[in-house]
């Protein structure tokens, strides 16, 4: 399985941001509550089962009237959920309806207990409405997921999908505690590239959706940035890529860099993309170009190798196609 990377189904479009009703499960009133529980886990049921005319019969219209984004979601974790019974981990209800036009950028703030901690949602373009979002737990299969809900109030009582997440919880039997505990270790032996991944990979263990944040997720933000190598600091992007020289006179260029889940769950791998100026239709010479690269990586930041089984190489081409590859760690 490829390291957590589901894209949320969620397909709302831009406006200006309000800030929203958030009320969580402890301050919910327990009909409302139970009601989302039982739509959620339903559905999630049903997605378990690839049963892709169950889902589309109880998603928002718009969405399915084009289903294929959900159906494609399902499709790819159905054999990670298949047969699991599903335990809600945390519920929010998500009160929109004071918006104004079919669609605006809506946010929400959610205070646990009245303490200082906090829950907060941007939901780009929400239409006016109440909404919940249920965290599923996976039950009764080897693997531990999650699956996360956003659903829209049709009627009473009555709930509809409006989004999908299904997420692993783990990777090669730790959690997301454990990959943040280590980052922690590997800032305080200044090992700024190892923290700097192990870190990205506990917060997207830890992070149900993408639209979520946190008061906990704040502070592993902060960490990272924190323990972050200088190279990092500012950021890796196609527009601002990292240069690797190879040694040989040719330079790598690192579009974005983090983790990947090793085959066979064998931990983690490197996962960078690169960007490369022509296409090779030499599947070997690809393959070459590849392994020069994960080389490059390596030999600039050796820390890598006592924290990770391989390098995985995804060379962006110009015509918008990838070739990808990878590395274990004792050929490079």
């Amino acid at each position: 399985m490829r390291f957590v990377r589901w894209l949320p189904v969620l397909l709302f479009g831009a406006a200006p941001l309000f800030a929203e009703t958030c009320t969580t499960q402890a301050a919910m009133d327990p009909t409302v509550r139970d009601g989302m529980i039982r739509a959620a886990e339903n559905i999630a049921t049903l997605a378990s089962a690839n049963n892709a005319d169950g889902v589309k019969a109880q998603t928002m219209p718009q969405f399915a009237s084009d289903f294929s984004g959900i159906a494609g979601v399902m499709q790819r974790s159905a054999s990670h959920l298949q047969g699991a019974k599903f335990s809600p981990e945390s519920v929010w209800l998500l009160d929109a309806s004071s918006l104004r036009g079919d669609s605006q950028d809506a946010q929400f703030f959610c205070s646990l207990n009245r303490g200082a901690s906090q829950t907060s949602f941007l939901i780009p373009s929400l239409p006016p409405g109440k909404y919940g979002l249920v965290v599923l737990n996976t039950v009764g299969v080897a693997e531990p997921w999650q699956v996360s809900l956003l659903m829209r109030e049709s009627a009473p009582g009555q709930w509809q999908l409006g989004g999908l997440f299904p997420r692993a919880t783990t990777v090669a039997g730790h959690d997301g505690l454990w990959y943040w505990k280590t980052a922690r270790d590997y800032a305080a032996k200044k090992q700024a590239w190892n923290a700097y991944v192990y870190y990205s990979a506990a917060e997207q263990l830890l992070k149900p959706v993408s639209f979520v944040s946190s008061t906990h997720l704040d502070k592993l933000q902060e960490e990272r940035t924190k323990a972050a190598p200088p190279a990092l600091s500012s950021g890796v992007s196609a527009q601002q890529p990292l240069v690797i020289g190879d040694g040989k006179g040719t330079e790598v260029r690192v579009t974005s860099f983090g983790a990947e889940n090793a085959p066979a769950n064998g931990g983690l791998d490197v996962l960078a993309h690169v960007k490369a100026d022509t296409a090779l239709n030499d599947p070997v010479a690809s393959h070459a170009r590849n392994a020069a690269a994960a080389k490059a990586i390596v030999a600039a930041y050796p820390e890598l190798r006592g924290a990770f089984r391989g390098v995985w190489i995804v060379s962006e081409l110009p015509d918008g196609t990838t070739f990808v590859s990878e590395e274990p760690m004792t050929s490079l």
